[in-house]
């Protein structure tokens, strides 16, 4: 029907906007170093399930959880006023003197071997707050809803994971999915780091993959076909859950620098090289 060749020309769009909205981010990404950020479905909240940390002085536990509020209570730093971020400022550096971890960064040594037992920055995570000022212009893209931003830490690997979301003025269209249809957009980028000063991570600009990984356990194959997985998922996403996009070249390019004031177990803080702040959260429940 002509409202259904309506839809097709309109989803597409969206898959495209996806892909222009991966080299935009790709280029503010490296303006500003975002490490990894987590959005829900429309204000901000922190949703993350924190892991159990080895940190156990008392004035560092009443820091975290001050911290924890001040990023719930500024919606992770969206809707902060200056006197707010300025207070959660002092908070993250009092905090950043009782960090327990020597060598956070051990794993993107370049002999890295794996007699490290503390706990490191490999993993996913997500973001709790952060003031990084462009980060909260990546919810006004009219083509797509943002969804959560996370970052996984694979060695060499340090991808910036970005959910996209089918936006509220698509629902009625056909081949549009459903509210869980999800896109996932990842800057690719390496790091690395040195004994000789373990606190700092260099990353360059690797690649970028889309993709639709949806949490569905169907086993059923036949869930697998075409017809039925665009049905299921919509079109951008059914077409990236069966053909995911990876782009990885020969030649890298300079990322930024990054500092890391604090880890343990279950939050690390990160200061980009242009003095914004990061903290994350790793969750007992992984979303990607």
């Amino acid at each position: 029907s002509i409202q259904t060749m309506k839809s097709i020309c309109v989803l597409a769009v969206l898959c495209s906007s996806v892909v222009v909205n991966s080299f935009q981010t790709g280029t503010r990404w490296r303006k500003s170093l975002r490490i990894s950020l987590a959005l829900n479905d429309g204000a901000p909240s922190v949703e993350a399930e924190p892991m159990i940390s080895s940190v156990t002085d008392p004035e560092a536990l009443r820091l975290k959880n001050e911290l924890r509020e001040l990023a719930e209570s500024t919606q992770r730093g969206f809707v902060a006023t200056k006197s707010e971020r300025d207070k959660m400022n002092g908070i993250i550096y009092d905090l950043a003197k009782y960090n327990p971890t020597a060598e956070p960064l051990a794993p993107y040594y370049e002999n890295a071997s794996s007699g490290n037992n503390g706990p490191t920055l490999a993993g996913k995570w997500t973001l709790i707050y952060t003031d990084a000022p462009d980060i909260t212009t990546l919810d006004s893209t009219p083509t797509a809803k943002l969804g959560r931003i996370g970052q996984e830490c694979e060695p060499p690997y340090v991808k910036n994971v970005i959910e996209w979301k089918r936006p509220e003025w698509a629902s009625g269209l056909p081949l549009s999915g459903t509210e869980d249809s999800r896109v996932l957009q990842k800057v690719c980028t390496k790091g690395k780091a040195s004994p000789t000063n373990p606190m700092i991570l260099d990353l360059v600009l690797a690649g970028l993959e889309l993709t639709s990984d949806d949490d569905d356990d169907d086993d059923d194959n036949n869930n697998n076909e075409f017809p039925n997985v665009v049905a299921n998922k919509g079109l951008p996403a059914g077409l990236l859950s069966l053909n995911p996009l990876k782009l990885e070249g020969p030649l890298t390019a300079p990322f930024g620098q990054c500092e890391v004031l604090f880890l343990d177990e279950e939050m690390r803080i990160i200061k980009t090289g242009q003095n914004f702040l990061a903290i994350n959260q790793r969750d007992l429940k992984e979303w990607f």
